[in-house]
């Protein structure tokens, strides 16, 4: 029988992701600390890690998901997974119709903002021509 050894950080992480997809105001890293039950100094170090690979931002004293990952909120996550002991058996979870690659995300939200700048363009030269 194999083990599956869980990585702690990783779990961390999504935890906090967790807390922050459901707070588009943001959340102050002593109430991250509070409801997440984890050390400071190991939110403070995770959300370094997130805010460097452009996940999380830090805006005057909270943190919260950068725009471009804020459409993973609510429901695009599923809840944990628990066994018939009531044990966790696995986190967060993505939901995704297939892998995600951070180049074709920054791709689609390009592709996103441009379709909204063309749009706005058009709504102006409408009210202007009228």
């Amino acid at each position: 029988m194999t083990t599956v050894t869980s990585n702690r950080a990783v779990r961390n992480a999504f935890q906090l992701l967790e807390l922050l997809s459901g707070a588009p105001d943001g959340i102050r890293l002593a109430r991250l600390v509070e409801i997440s039950g984890q050390p400071k100094t190991t939110v403070h170090r995770l959300l370094h890690t997130l805010a460097d690979l452009d996940i999380v931002c830090h805006d005057d004293d909270r943190y919260h998901l950068n725009a471009s990952w804020q459409r993973f909120g609510g429901d695009q996550f599923s809840a944990p997974i628990v066994g018939g002991d009531g044990r966790q058996l696995a986190g967060l979870t993505l939901r995704t119709p297939a892998p995600v690659s951070c180049e074709a995300t920054a791709d689609r939200l390009r592709r996103l903002v441009s379709d909204l700048a063309v749009a706005v363009s058009r709504r102006i030269g409408v009210r202007d021509s009228v």
